[in-house]
This record gives structure tokens, C-alpha cells and sequence, in this order.
């Protein structure tokens, strides 16, 4: 697999050739990039399949290579130092991301991910939903939209129209408010209470369950306590989260 680095600090670029070809060596690091401007001249040149992209370079952010860029032809696994914004949209956007300095079993994890999908490039919606959500956080506001890869295929999906999600092993079930089909993300549960944590209106209720409040219709003490959902499902209520679950209920 062809990829080329696109990142403004040359420890980056040596670290990750070192880690790829002592346990990589399917993927050939053809060029490396120091700037947008670089790496378009790069991308259009070398054809890559794969390209590591710092999200914060000098000239702009990796958000504006893939958007000047038009349709990318190409897989993207963001490079990000400890920038929670960065993080946070690129989730938003599923996208895969590695955090610096690079650790080699999340540099072999995102590979994985991007060899079992080589048919399966994002879109241009996806960048765009992820530059959306960075700009979003960048200005104290919370994205309104999210990105569910599926085995189907790529969802769009409005915040508020989440009711649910319902871990099921390493998988989550996103229950959405309209829709009769669940939809089976490839993602689990813990990622998705981090991405909501600054969300006032979800909460994790249950080891297996995190919800949206704005869709609860009834708190029942009954077995130890669980939520009735406005869609008719019942959820449990683990019992270290239920006097935060009624304090944030009675805010309402």
C-alpha cells in the first residue's frame, strides 16, 4: 500500500517510518510532506492509497488539505498531539486518528481498520462533518451532527434524534428517533460516553447503556430502578449512577 506523510515535525515523520518498517512493511512511505501546500502537491503527485495527516500544520490543518483536495481518493489516518477538539471532531466524523508521540499497537489497530476497508473510502461528507465539528468545538458549541460507520454503509445522523446506545460486545446499537432499524456501529460503547460526556443531555446510566435524557418518560423505582424510554424501551439503571441520573432528570 502506498501512503505518504503529510506533518509539520520531522520526529513524527521518523518515528513513523521506523514503526512501519519494522512491522508494516506492506506499507511504502513514498514522500513526506511539512505543510498543506505540500501535501496537496504530494497527494496529486504520488496517488498514495493512504495518507497520515497531522491535523494542525502551520499553513492550516489537515481538514483544509482534504477539503481543497475535492473528492480524496485516498484512506486518512489523522496524526493529532493532545488537542481534544481534534480528537473529539475527528470521532464525529469516524475517522481514525493516532495521538503523538505514535504508539505502535494503535498505529497497527487503525491499519486493520483501514486494510479491512480498502473498498470503503470516507467521503467528502465525513471530512466536511469532522472540519464542522472542529470548528464547533473551537467555538464553545457542540456539534448537532454525527457520522455511523455500519457495515451498510455511512450514516449522517442529528444529535438530537439519538434516543440511545446500547452496547452489544464490541459493537454499539444506536437507537434513533424516527427510524424502525437500529443502527450496529463497529464502535464500542466507551467511545461513545466520551464523545457525549460534554453533552448535558446524555448520560451513561449502565455499563451497557448511555442515553439521551431529552427522551425519557419515566423514571421507575421498581427492580432496583430503570428509565422507560419515550420509544417504549426500558433501560437499566446501574446503582452508582442514579442519584446523578435523578439530580440530572430533576434539572429538567
Amino acid at each position: 500500500m502506498k501512503a505518504i506523510i503529510v506533518d509539520d515535525e520531522q520526529q513524527s515523520h521518523e518515528v513513523l517510518k521506523t514503526l512501519l518498517e519494522q512491522s508494516h512493511p506492506d506499507i511504502e512511505i513514498t514522500a513526506s510532506g511539512y505543510s498543506v501546500e505540500e501535501g496537496l502537491r504530494l497527494a496529486a503527485a504520488q496517488q498514495p492509497d493512504l495518507v497520515f495527516l497531522d491535523v494542525e500544520m502551520p499553513d492550516g490543518t489537515g481538514f483544509d488539505l482534504l477539503e481543497k483536495t475535492g473528492e480524496p481518493d485516498f484512506h486518512v489516518i489523522f496524526i493529532t498531539a493532545h488537542n481534544k477538539y481534534a480528537q473529539d471532531a475527528i470521532r464525529f466524523g469516524a475517522l481514525f486518528f493516532l495521538l503523538k508521540p505514535i504508539d505502535s499497537e494503535l498505529l497497527g489497530q487503525a491499519l486493520v481498520k483501514v486494510r479491512q476497508k480498502q473498498a470503503e473510502k470516507a467521503t467528502i461528507e465525513q471530512w466536511r462533518l469532522a472540519y464542522e465539528a472542529f470548528q464547533q468545538f473551537q467555538q464553545q458549541q457542540l456539534p448537532k451532527r454525527m457520522t455511523v460507520s455500519t457495515m451498510e454503509g455511512i450514516h449522517f445522523v442529528p444529535v438530537n434524534d439519538i434516543i440511545r446506545f446500547k452496547a452489544d460486545g464490541n459493537t454499539t446499537d444506536i437507537h434513533i428517533n424516527g427510524r424502525k432499524k437500529r443502527l450496529i456501529a463497529s464502535v464500542n460503547l466507551g467511545e461513545y460516553v466520551h464523545q457525549f460526556e460534554a453533552y448535558p443531555n446524555f448520560m451513561r446510566v449502565h455499563r451497557s447503556h448511555l442515553v439521551n435524557l431529552d427522551f425519557v418518560a419515566m423514571y421507575s423505582r421498581a427492580d432496583g430502578g430503570y428509565l422507560v424510554m419515550k420509544d417504549g424501551a426500558e433501560v437499566g439503571v446501574s446503582r452508582k449512577f442514579r442519584e446523578e441520573l435523578l439530580q440530572r432528570l430533576g434539572a429538567y
